[in-house]
C-alpha cells in the first residue's frame, strides 16, 4: 500500500478467486470489474500495560491477636485446618491469671463475711455492701482475663496463618492466628460503568473455569486501576462476591476482568465498524496479506467524535477498510494497480470459488495468494489513485 499508508479512495484490483493450497482449480472467472476501496493503517497499542493482578479473597478475615504478654502454651489446630465458631485455636499460659482470679475471688470472700458482720459490730452496712460490690467486679475481671487466655474462632472459618510457635514469647496484641470465612469470596476490580449494576450478575474467569459472582457495591475508580484511564471505556470499581458452598474456590485465585482487553487496541472512524446481523457480532475488515479479513472486534468506548476505541485480534501491518464501493467477503484477494498511468486492476469472480470463514484469532489460518509465498513482504508498489475531477 502507500509509503505511508494514507487514507485515501485508492483504485485496487479485487479478484475475488481464493488460492486454496492443495485444491484443484477453480473454473474460469466471470468477466471482469473495478472497485473503490479506501483504507487505512492500523496503529495499535499493546494490551498488556492494562492488565492489572487480580485475586479472590475471604468476605470476612480476622488476625486474632494475644491478648496479653506471656508465652504460647499451646496450638489446638494446624494451618488450613477448617474451624467451629468459638474453637479453641491457640492457649496463652495461664498460671499468672489464674493466680490473680484467686486472689480476687479471696478478697470476695472477704468482703462477704464483712457484710454479714456488719450488724453485730455496729458498722455501716452500706458501706459493707459497696466493698462487696467492688470485689465481685475484680473477680469478674479476673475470670475474664483467664478465659482470655484461650484464644477462639469468632466465626466458622479456615486456618489461614500462624505465625507464632507453641512455648513463643508474645506481647500483647501480638498477632497469633489468621482465620477466614471461606464460603464466599470476595474482589475488587474494574467494570463498565454501562454495563454493570448493584445487585447484578457478573461472569468471571478463575483461572480458566467461568463463574458467576454478584456485584455488592460500586465505587469510583481507585489509584491501583488508574492507568485504565486511558482507555475511552467509562471505567468504576465493584466488589463482587462469589459464592462457594463446595468448597471448590481457595483465596488467592487469580481472576480475569472480562471488561479489560486482552487483544491489541486501535481507534477507527465509526464507519469502518459493522455492526453483525443473526447474532454474528461487530466487526471490521482489513486487508491482510492481500486479502480481506473480518476481524471479530469489541467496542470500548466512543473517544471523539465519528470515532470508536475497538480491541480485536489485529496485525500491525494490517490495513483497515474503511469504505469500498462493492462489497467485500472474506476471502477477496486483492491485487494492487502497478503505478500512475497503469489501468485499474480487474475483479474477477470465479464459478463456484470456496468461500472463507471471517478468522476468530490472531493465529487463524488464511488464505494466501498465488502470486507469493505465505508470509512474504507486502506489496511495496503503490497503488493506483482514482483521480479527482
Amino acid at each position: 500500500m502507500g509509503a505511508r499508508g494514507l487514507s485515501a479512495v485508492l483504485s485496487l484490483g479485487l479478484i475475488l478467486a481464493v488460492a486454496v493450497r492443495g485444491q484443484t482449480p477453480s473454473p474460469p472467472a466471470a468477466p471482469a470489474a473495478t472497485a473503490t476501496v479506501e483504507t487505512i493503517p492500523v496503529e495499535l497499542t499493546t494490551p498488556d500495560r492494562y492488565q492489572i493482578p487480580m485475586v479472590l479473597e475471604p468476605a470476612r478475615r480476622v488476625t486474632i491477636v494475644a491478648t496479653s504478654e506471656g508465652f504460647v502454651r499451646s496450638l489446638s489446630v494446624p494451618v488450613g485446618a477448617t474451624v467451629r465458631e468459638g474453637q479453641e485455636v491457640a492457649q496463652l499460659d495461664r498460671a499468672e491469671a489464674a493466680a490473680r482470679l484467686k486472689i480476687a475471688q479471696a478478697l470476695l470472700k472477704e468482703a462477704q463475711a464483712e457484710v454479714e458482720a456488719a450488724p453485730k459490730v455496729g458498722s455501716a452496712p452500706g458501706v459493707a455492701a459497696a466493698r462487696l460490690e467492688a470485689a465481685q467486679a475484680r473477680a469478674e475481671l479476673a475470670q475474664l482475663a483467664l478465659d482470655r487466655c484461650t484464644l477462639r474462632a469468632p466465626f466458622a472459618g479456615r486456618v489461614l496463618q500462624l505465625p507464632i510457635s507453641a512455648g513463643q514469647f508474645v506481647m500483647k496484641g501480638q498477632a497469633v492466628a489468621e482465620v477466614a470465612d471461606v464460603s464466599s469470596l470476595r474482589l475488587l476490580m474494574p467494570v463498565d460503568r454501562a454495563a454493570v449494576r448493584e445487585g447484578g450478575n457478573i461472569t468471571v474467569n478463575v483461572e480458566g473455569r467461568t463463574i458467576s459472582g454478584k456485584v455488592q457495591t460500586i465505587l469510583p475508580l481507585p489509584e491501583p486501576f488508574a492507568v485504565l484511564r486511558e482507555l475511552a471505556t467509562p471505567w468504576v470499581a465493584a466488589w463482587v462476591t462469589i459464592a462457594t458452598p463446595s468448597g471448590g474456590l481457595v483465596p488467592g485465585l487469580r481472576v480475569r476482568d472480562p471488561f479489560v482487553p486482552e487483544a491489541p487496541i486501535t481507534t477507527l472512524p465509526s464507519r469502518a465498524i459493522h455492526e453483525g446481523d443473526k447474532g454474528n457480532g461487530t466487526t471490521v475488515q482489513v486487508l491482510r496479506d492481500e486479502v480481506v479479513t473480518d476481524i471479530p472486534v469489541r467496542v470500548l468506548g466512543t473517544p471523539g467524535p465519528e470515532r470508536l476505541q475497538v480491541t480485536g485480534p489485529f496485525r500491525p501491518m494490517d490495513a483497515v477498510i474503511v469504505q469500498s464501493s462493492v462489497p467485500l467477503t472474506a476471502g477477496t484477494l486483492v491485487h494492487f494497480g502497478g503505478g500512475s498511468g497503469q489501468p485499474a486492476a480487474e475483479i474477477a469472480p470465479p464459478a463456484g470459488a470456496p468461500r472463507v470463514a471471517p478468522i476468530g484469532a490472531v493465529d487463524s489460518a488464511l488464505p494466501k495468494t498465488p502470486a507469493r509465498p505465505s508470509g512474504g513482504p507486502a506489496p511495496t508498489s503503490k497503488p493506483t489513485t482514482t483521480p479527482k475531477s
